[in-house]
């Protein structure tokens, strides 16, 4: 597969097949995460690998659709995929290359990048995956028993897809490009 045809094909999944993912394709989606570029090369990301059933609800439980964080209900879809890779930014990392001031900033870019390889990596191999950031911070925080620096940022659900979902439509690039507009009035 091309890189046009990975890039072009990556969709969130929802359903899986009730097939497992070996930890040869977690890791190798892993090494992809974590080839992503990082400010200072700091590398802020931290992998939790989630199997079990008891401990997969107890995600899932601290998610929620849409906007509404405190009555939205679960994601229950999530349940279907057989392995959740949860994506953590190590905030001490930043700090102590880049003090408090873009914390927020270098650990949301950075480990957003890394979850892209993570995304495309899973098409690559013949894997689907879905980027979830509608969770419950505090709660997951909790759930997982994370290090006080540790910051959730995304719960990856991976598996084989059981659905080939619409392809969204995008806007055409064209009406988002600008060129050399420094001085000029933009339309």
């Amino acid at each position: 597969m091309n890189y046009n045809d990975i890039v072009k094909e990556r969709r969130s999944i929802r359903s899986f097949l009730d097939k497992d993912v070996s930890t040869e394709l977690i890791y190798k989606l892993l090494d992809y995460g974590h080839a992503a570029p990082s400010a200072g090369n700091i590398q802020p990301w931290e992998f939790i690998i989630i199997r079990n059933e008891e401990n997969k609800r107890a995600v899932v439980d601290t998610t929620f659709i849409g906007r509404d964080e405190k009555n939205g209900k679960p994601q229950e879809w999530m349940m279907t995929a057989p392995v959740f890779i949860v994506v953590c930014g190590n905030q001490e990392k930043v700090r102590q290359r880049y003090g408090d001031t873009s914390l927020d900033s270098i650990l949301y870019l950075d480990t957003s990048a890394c979850i892209e390889n993570i995304l495309l990596g899973a098409v690559y191999l013949g894997l689907g995956s879905c980027y979830v950031s509608g969770f419950r911070k505090d709660e997951l925080v909790k759930v997982l028993r994370l290090p006080e620096d540790y910051q959730p940022i995304a719960i990856l659900p991976i598996g084989y897809s059981n659905e080939v979902p619409y392809k969204r439509p995008k806007i055409n690039v064209k009406k988002i490009i600008h060129f050399e507009i420094f001085g000029e009035q933009r339309s």
